[in-house]
Protein backbone atom coordinates (compact mmCIF):
# COMPACT_ATOMS: atom_id res chain seq x y z
CA UNK A 1 0.00 0.00 0.00
CA UNK A 2 2.80 2.09 1.18
CA UNK A 3 4.38 1.69 -2.10
CA UNK A 4 1.29 2.25 -4.19
CA UNK A 5 1.00 5.89 -2.89
CA UNK A 6 -1.25 4.40 -0.20
CA UNK A 7 -1.47 6.12 3.70
CA UNK A 8 -0.79 3.35 6.76
CA UNK A 9 -1.10 4.11 10.39
CA UNK A 10 2.58 2.63 12.50
CA UNK A 11 3.62 1.75 15.08
CA UNK A 12 6.92 3.33 16.41
CA UNK A 13 8.72 3.89 19.69
CA UNK A 14 6.97 7.14 20.62
CA UNK A 15 3.35 7.41 19.05
CA UNK A 16 2.14 5.75 16.52
CA UNK A 17 2.78 7.50 12.72
CA UNK A 18 0.23 8.28 9.76
CA UNK A 19 2.75 7.04 7.26
CA UNK A 20 3.70 7.58 3.41
CA UNK A 21 6.21 7.76 0.78
CA UNK A 22 7.96 10.98 0.78
CA UNK A 23 8.03 10.82 -3.30
CA UNK A 24 4.12 10.29 -3.97
CA UNK A 25 2.31 13.89 -3.79
CA UNK A 26 -0.91 13.08 -3.46
CA UNK A 27 -0.29 10.56 -0.33
CA UNK A 28 1.22 13.50 1.63
CA UNK A 29 -1.05 15.78 1.03
CA UNK A 30 -3.48 12.84 2.24
CA UNK A 31 -2.04 13.25 5.12
CA UNK A 32 -2.51 16.63 5.80
CA UNK A 33 -6.14 16.60 4.80
CA UNK A 34 -6.54 13.37 7.40
CA UNK A 35 -4.97 14.97 9.81
CA UNK A 36 -6.50 18.48 9.02
CA UNK A 37 -2.62 19.30 9.96
CA UNK A 38 -1.57 22.90 8.76
CA UNK A 39 0.46 23.05 5.07
CA UNK A 40 3.30 25.05 7.03
CA UNK A 41 3.63 22.65 9.69
CA UNK A 42 6.76 19.98 8.30
CA UNK A 43 6.88 16.22 8.61
CA UNK A 44 9.55 14.15 9.97
CA UNK A 45 10.75 11.37 7.36
CA UNK A 46 11.49 8.03 9.05
CA UNK A 47 14.89 6.07 7.79
CA UNK A 48 16.05 2.41 7.90
CA UNK A 49 19.18 3.34 7.64
CA UNK A 50 21.93 6.26 7.86
CA UNK A 51 22.87 6.13 4.51
CA UNK A 52 19.26 6.64 3.32
CA UNK A 53 19.31 10.01 6.17
CA UNK A 54 22.05 11.07 4.51
CA UNK A 55 20.58 10.81 0.73
CA UNK A 56 18.11 13.21 2.16
CA UNK A 57 20.96 16.09 3.81
CA UNK A 58 23.31 18.63 1.86
CA UNK A 59 26.87 17.86 2.28
CA UNK A 60 27.31 20.41 5.19
CA UNK A 61 25.20 18.85 7.40
CA UNK A 62 26.20 14.68 6.99
CA UNK A 63 29.15 14.66 9.66
CA UNK A 64 26.80 15.68 12.21
CA UNK A 65 24.36 13.81 11.22
CA UNK A 66 26.55 10.46 11.39
CA UNK A 67 27.51 11.60 14.71
CA UNK A 68 24.11 12.03 15.88
CA UNK A 69 22.67 8.72 14.15
CA UNK A 70 25.96 6.63 15.59
CA UNK A 71 25.16 7.31 19.22
CA UNK A 72 21.35 7.51 18.99
CA UNK A 73 19.93 5.73 16.22
CA UNK A 74 17.94 3.79 15.76
CA UNK A 75 15.42 6.02 18.74
CA UNK A 76 13.53 8.61 19.80
CA UNK A 77 15.62 11.22 18.39
CA UNK A 78 14.82 14.07 15.27
CA UNK A 79 17.55 15.42 13.73
CA UNK A 80 17.21 18.77 11.86
CA UNK A 81 19.39 19.24 9.30
CA UNK A 82 19.89 21.26 6.05
CA UNK A 83 17.67 19.14 2.70
CA UNK A 84 19.06 18.01 0.03
CA UNK A 85 17.59 18.08 -3.43
CA UNK A 86 15.29 14.52 -2.43
CA UNK A 87 13.25 16.49 0.00
CA UNK A 88 10.28 17.97 -1.92
CA UNK A 89 8.82 21.46 -0.80
CA UNK A 90 5.44 19.55 0.60
CA UNK A 91 7.40 17.28 3.15
CA UNK A 92 9.38 20.12 4.25
CA UNK A 93 6.94 23.05 4.30
CA UNK A 94 9.10 24.91 2.24
CA UNK A 95 11.41 24.92 4.63
CA UNK A 96 15.59 24.77 3.41
CA UNK A 97 15.73 21.88 6.11
CA UNK A 98 14.39 18.09 7.16
CA UNK A 99 13.46 16.32 10.22
CA UNK A 100 14.73 12.93 10.35
CA UNK A 101 14.79 9.98 12.19
CA UNK A 102 15.33 6.06 12.78
CA UNK A 103 12.16 5.00 14.36
CA UNK A 104 13.61 2.01 17.00
CA UNK A 105 10.02 -0.08 17.00
CA UNK A 106 11.09 -3.78 15.14
CA UNK A 107 7.53 -3.10 13.31
CA UNK A 108 8.39 0.69 12.19
CA UNK A 109 12.10 -0.40 11.11
CA UNK A 110 10.66 -3.81 8.69
CA UNK A 111 7.62 -1.64 7.29
CA UNK A 112 10.57 1.06 6.62
CA UNK A 113 13.01 -1.74 4.80
CA UNK A 114 10.24 -3.56 2.50
CA UNK A 115 8.81 0.86 1.44
CA UNK A 116 10.71 2.25 -1.77
CA UNK A 117 11.45 5.19 -0.02
CA UNK A 118 11.80 7.02 3.33
CA UNK A 119 8.23 7.45 5.18
CA UNK A 120 7.10 10.97 6.19
CA UNK A 121 4.93 10.02 9.49
CA UNK A 122 3.10 12.56 11.26
CA UNK A 123 1.25 11.65 14.56
CA UNK A 124 -1.20 9.47 13.51
CA UNK A 125 -4.15 11.69 15.32
CA UNK A 126 -6.25 14.69 13.92
CA UNK A 127 -4.82 18.07 14.53
CA UNK A 128 -5.15 18.76 17.98
CA UNK A 129 -5.69 15.76 19.87
CA UNK A 130 -3.90 13.70 22.19
CA UNK A 131 -0.84 11.88 19.95
CA UNK A 132 -2.29 7.91 19.75
CA UNK A 133 -0.35 5.69 22.24
CA UNK A 134 -1.95 2.56 20.88
CA UNK A 135 -3.77 1.18 17.91
CA UNK A 136 -6.99 2.11 19.27
CA UNK A 137 -6.82 5.43 19.94
CA UNK A 138 -6.39 6.00 15.71
CA UNK A 139 -9.09 4.08 15.41
CA UNK A 140 -11.33 5.94 17.55
CA UNK A 141 -9.98 9.64 15.33
CA UNK A 142 -10.24 7.75 11.84
CA UNK A 143 -12.25 4.57 11.75
CA UNK A 144 -11.80 2.39 8.66
CA UNK A 145 -10.45 5.39 6.24
CA UNK A 146 -7.03 3.84 6.79
CA UNK A 147 -5.30 0.62 7.66
CA UNK A 148 -3.81 0.20 10.65
CA UNK A 149 -1.23 -1.62 11.88
CA UNK A 150 -1.32 -2.63 15.68
CA UNK A 151 2.02 -2.76 17.20
CA UNK A 152 0.90 -2.67 20.68
CA UNK A 153 1.11 0.12 23.35
CA UNK A 154 4.12 2.98 22.49
CA UNK A 155 7.44 2.23 24.07
CA UNK A 156 7.61 6.00 24.65
CA UNK A 157 4.76 7.32 24.39
CA UNK A 158 6.06 10.70 24.08
CA UNK A 159 6.98 12.09 20.30
CA UNK A 160 10.77 12.06 19.51
CA UNK A 161 13.17 14.24 20.92
CA UNK A 162 14.16 17.21 17.59
CA UNK A 163 17.68 19.06 17.88
CA UNK A 164 19.14 20.99 15.30
CA UNK A 165 23.18 21.56 15.74
CA UNK A 166 24.78 24.70 14.89
CA UNK A 167 28.02 25.22 15.24
CA UNK A 168 29.06 23.95 18.50
CA UNK A 169 25.72 24.80 20.01
CA UNK A 170 22.74 21.43 19.88
CA UNK A 171 19.64 23.56 19.85
CA UNK A 172 16.79 21.25 21.37
CA UNK A 173 13.88 22.05 18.97
CA UNK A 174 11.42 19.84 20.76
CA UNK A 175 11.52 18.02 24.20
CA UNK A 176 10.73 14.32 23.69
CA UNK A 177 11.71 10.73 25.00
CA UNK A 178 15.53 11.38 24.82
CA UNK A 179 16.25 14.11 27.56
CA UNK A 180 18.56 17.26 27.48
CA UNK A 181 21.04 15.22 30.08
CA UNK A 182 20.97 12.14 27.57
CA UNK A 183 22.45 14.30 25.11
CA UNK A 184 24.47 15.96 27.28
CA UNK A 185 26.27 12.64 28.49
CA UNK A 186 26.69 11.53 24.80
CA UNK A 187 27.98 14.86 23.01
CA UNK A 188 30.31 16.30 25.75
CA UNK A 189 31.81 18.13 22.37
CA UNK A 190 28.41 19.97 21.98
CA UNK A 191 26.91 22.97 24.37
CA UNK A 192 23.39 21.78 24.60
CA UNK A 193 20.30 23.82 25.05
CA UNK A 194 16.87 24.46 25.06
CA UNK A 195 16.07 26.81 21.81
CA UNK A 196 13.83 30.09 22.84
CA UNK A 197 12.36 32.61 20.81
CA UNK A 198 15.24 33.89 19.38
CA UNK A 199 15.98 30.64 17.67
CA UNK A 200 12.87 29.84 16.03
CA UNK A 201 14.47 30.40 12.48
CA UNK A 202 15.39 26.86 12.87
CA UNK A 203 11.40 25.51 12.93
CA UNK A 204 11.03 21.81 13.46
CA UNK A 205 7.84 20.11 13.03
CA UNK A 206 5.14 20.34 15.93
CA UNK A 207 6.41 23.20 17.99
CA UNK A 208 4.23 25.90 15.95
CA UNK A 209 0.69 25.09 17.68
CA UNK A 210 -0.80 23.88 20.30
CA UNK A 211 -1.02 20.40 20.99
CA UNK A 212 -1.63 17.21 23.03
CA UNK A 213 -5.11 18.95 24.20
CA UNK A 214 -7.99 16.46 25.08
CA UNK A 215 -11.36 18.06 25.02
CA UNK A 216 -11.48 18.77 29.29
CA UNK A 217 -9.53 21.39 30.70
CA UNK A 218 -6.50 20.60 32.05
CA UNK A 219 -5.01 22.54 34.87
CA UNK A 220 -2.33 22.34 36.67
CA UNK A 221 -1.62 22.12 40.98
CA UNK A 222 1.45 22.00 42.44
CA UNK A 223 0.18 20.52 45.96
CA UNK A 224 -2.55 18.44 47.39
CA UNK A 225 -4.12 21.31 48.92
CA UNK A 226 -4.43 23.04 45.62
CA UNK A 227 -6.21 19.86 44.14
CA UNK A 228 -8.76 20.01 47.19
CA UNK A 229 -9.50 23.65 46.39
CA UNK A 230 -9.63 23.05 42.50
CA UNK A 231 -12.35 20.05 43.38
CA UNK A 232 -13.99 21.37 45.88
CA UNK A 233 -14.75 24.88 43.39
CA UNK A 234 -17.38 23.24 41.61
CA UNK A 235 -18.07 19.87 43.05
CA UNK A 236 -21.08 19.13 40.80
CA UNK A 237 -18.24 19.20 37.46
CA UNK A 238 -16.87 16.14 36.03
CA UNK A 239 -13.25 15.43 37.07
CA UNK A 240 -10.46 13.52 37.12
CA UNK A 241 -7.46 14.07 39.41
CA UNK A 242 -3.45 12.37 38.29
CA UNK A 243 -0.46 12.46 39.38
CA UNK A 244 2.68 10.05 40.05
CA UNK A 245 2.39 6.53 41.42
CA UNK A 246 4.18 8.26 44.86
CA UNK A 247 1.80 10.71 45.47
CA UNK A 248 -1.63 8.52 44.41
CA UNK A 249 -0.25 6.41 47.18
CA UNK A 250 -0.37 9.66 49.85
CA UNK A 251 -2.99 11.40 49.13
CA UNK A 252 -5.53 8.23 48.57
CA UNK A 253 -8.08 11.03 49.42
CA UNK A 254 -7.52 12.40 45.98
CA UNK A 255 -8.92 9.38 43.89
CA UNK A 256 -6.46 10.14 41.85
CA UNK A 257 -4.90 7.70 38.74
CA UNK A 258 -1.61 7.02 38.43
CA UNK A 259 0.21 9.15 35.12
CA UNK A 260 3.68 8.96 33.99
CA UNK A 261 5.28 9.70 30.77
CA UNK A 262 3.87 6.71 29.06
CA UNK A 263 0.38 6.48 29.88
CA UNK A 264 0.10 10.38 29.47
CA UNK A 265 -1.99 10.63 25.96
CA UNK A 266 -3.93 7.26 26.87
CA UNK A 267 -5.22 9.08 30.36
CA UNK A 268 -6.48 12.20 28.38
CA UNK A 269 -8.41 9.71 25.69
CA UNK A 270 -9.73 8.05 28.73
CA UNK A 271 -11.06 10.94 30.02
CA UNK A 272 -12.22 12.72 26.98
CA UNK A 273 -14.37 8.72 26.43
CA UNK A 274 -15.56 9.93 29.76
CA UNK A 275 -16.86 12.83 28.84
CA UNK A 276 -14.80 14.61 31.73
CA UNK A 277 -14.75 18.34 32.25
CA UNK A 278 -11.54 18.77 33.81
CA UNK A 279 -8.52 16.75 33.98
CA UNK A 280 -6.59 18.15 37.12
CA UNK A 281 -2.34 17.13 37.57
CA UNK A 282 -0.77 17.01 40.61
CA UNK A 283 2.52 17.78 39.48
CA UNK A 284 4.84 16.40 42.17
CA UNK A 285 8.24 16.49 41.93
CA UNK A 286 8.81 12.85 40.48
CA UNK A 287 6.30 14.65 37.45
CA UNK A 288 8.16 18.21 37.09
CA UNK A 289 11.66 16.29 36.97
CA UNK A 290 10.22 15.05 33.79
CA UNK A 291 10.83 18.08 31.36
CA UNK A 292 9.08 16.44 28.40
CA UNK A 293 5.86 15.63 30.37
CA UNK A 294 5.50 19.22 31.81
CA UNK A 295 6.42 20.30 28.41
CA UNK A 296 3.06 18.21 27.29
CA UNK A 297 1.15 19.16 30.15
CA UNK A 298 1.52 23.31 30.00
CA UNK A 299 1.07 22.73 26.02
CA UNK A 300 -1.94 21.03 26.65
CA UNK A 301 -3.29 23.46 29.65
CA UNK A 302 -5.55 26.70 29.71
CA UNK A 303 -2.30 28.56 28.62
CA UNK A 304 -1.75 26.58 25.51
CA UNK A 305 -1.57 29.03 22.20
CA UNK A 306 -3.93 28.42 18.88
CA UNK A 307 -5.03 24.39 18.28
CA UNK A 308 -2.81 22.35 15.90
CA UNK A 309 -0.99 18.76 15.94
CA UNK A 310 1.99 16.46 16.37
CA UNK A 311 4.46 14.89 14.58
CA UNK A 312 6.13 11.38 15.56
Amino acid sequence: MLNDGGVVAIPTETVYGLACSIDRPEAIRRVFKLKRRPSDNPLIVHVHAVDQALELTASRDQNILRRLAEVFWPGPLTVVVSRSSKVSDLVSAGLDTVAIRMPAHPVALEILRGTQSPLAAPSANISGRPSPTRAQHVLDDFGDELMIIDGGACEHGLESTVVRVIGSECLILRQGALSADDLRHALPELFVRSANEADQRHRSPGTRYRHYAPKARVVICRSPEQVQDMLAENPAERAVVLTSAISVERNADLNARMVNAATLYDEFRRADALQVERIIVLCDDELSRNEALMNRLDKASESGGQSGDEAV
